[in-house]
């Protein structure tokens, strides 16, 4: 038969006689072939594979938004390509652009990875392309937006720290420029932690703020910081767990016991934050749900028929998970 009538029955063309289509479907079957998705993809410069950037692939709460994503699409047949930005901007500008050369059907954005002009060149030359941003916030016609909310969070982590009976309540943020610091969670955690305060009667002491960089080291060095002070505090929130880990490593070198000395609160609830010593404090985020309908959405929104899908923009909620360090 010739390539032509092979590929019309590979693709599913209707015109293909039952006849015809059986013989070469009993071809492919004996040979064990598959045709090459990426090839196809050059070819009619439609992509079978979805594009992933990723903040951060060392930190656990971003791998297990992956894995809950691959997962859901490969039950469609889909694959990923996985970039890791490394909270640099202009590494996630040429994850981009290697992934347009690949012809993506798709992209996910996980955390603060490309900056929002890059992403508005992109969506407008590639208006069909479906965009889902997880954990951060884009203005931006066809971009859809799944996010925490992060001010709830923050409010009810330190609304148990008060509860507590902990007086000198410290916050741990996020970087205050660059990659991270537009993370949707940055400012609503801190405004969280704030009205929490406030609805307490307490004062927002400045001395008890302190910025890191969403990593171990940020989280060891801001709580050096917040214990070099006069008025150290007794009870830390720290705006993901790496850091809340980092703040424990600093706490125990300055002599410091967790929690009777200084009781410390995370974000996130990866896997270590149950086996650490003491066993985490911190808000659970959905983080498998979170790629899990990403993934749930982006195959909707490719099957859409026509020059414009429709973006979506939902919330979800974090639950408190109470462990040993916070609790007197």
């Amino acid at each position: 038969m010739s390539i032509a009538t092979v590929s019309a029955v590979v693709n599913g063309a209707t015109w293909v006689s039952d006849d015809t289509r059986r013989r070469v479907q009993k071809a492919i079957d004996k040979l064990g072939y598959r045709p090459n998705q990426m090839a196809r993809g050059l070819r009619t410069r439609r992509g079978h594979a979805v594009g992933v950037i990723v903040s951060d692939l060392t930190n656990p709460f971003f791998t297990e938004i992956v894995r809950g994503l691959s997962h859901t699409l490969r039950e469609t047949g889909r694959t990923i390509f996985l970039c890791d930005s490394d909270h640099r901007f202009e590494l996630a500008d040429l994850n981009l652009r290697m992934l347009v050369d690949s012809h993506i059907a798709g992209l996910v954005l996980v955390g603060d990875t490309v900056r929002e002009e890059a992403l508005r060149a992109y969506v407008r030359r590639h208006p069909r392309s479906p965009v889902i941003a997880i954990e951060r916030e884009y203005d931006i016609e066809g971009v859809s937006c799944l996010l925490v909310d992060s001010e709830a969070g923050a409010y009810t982590v330190t609304r148990h720290l008060i509860d507590q009976e902990y007086s000198r309540i410290a916050i741990i943020t996020g970087p205050h420029e660059g990659p991270g610091s537009t993370t949707y969670g940055r400012a609503a955690r801190y405004n969280g932690y704030a009205r929490a305060l406030a609805d307490a009667g307490r004062a927002l002491e400045p001395a008890f703020v302190a910025e890191g960089n969403f990593r171990h080291a940020g989280g060891y060095e801001a709580m050096r910081q917040l214990l070099s002070n006069g008025n150290r505090p007794d009870a830390v929130f720290a705006s993901n767990d790496l850091m809340a880990l980092g703040a424990i490593d600093a706490a125990r070198e300055a002599g410091l016991r967790v929690p009777q000395d200084v009781a410390i609160a995370g974000w996130d609830d990866v896997p270590f934050a149950a086996i650490t010593t003491p066993p985490l404090t911190t808000m659970a985020m959905p983080k498998s749900e979170l790629g899990a309908v990403a993934a749930e959405l982006l195959t909707r929104q490719l099957s859409h028929v026509g020059p414009r899908h429709t973006p979506v923009r939902k919330t979800f909620s974090a639950r408190l998970v109470v462990r040993q360090s916070s609790c007197r």
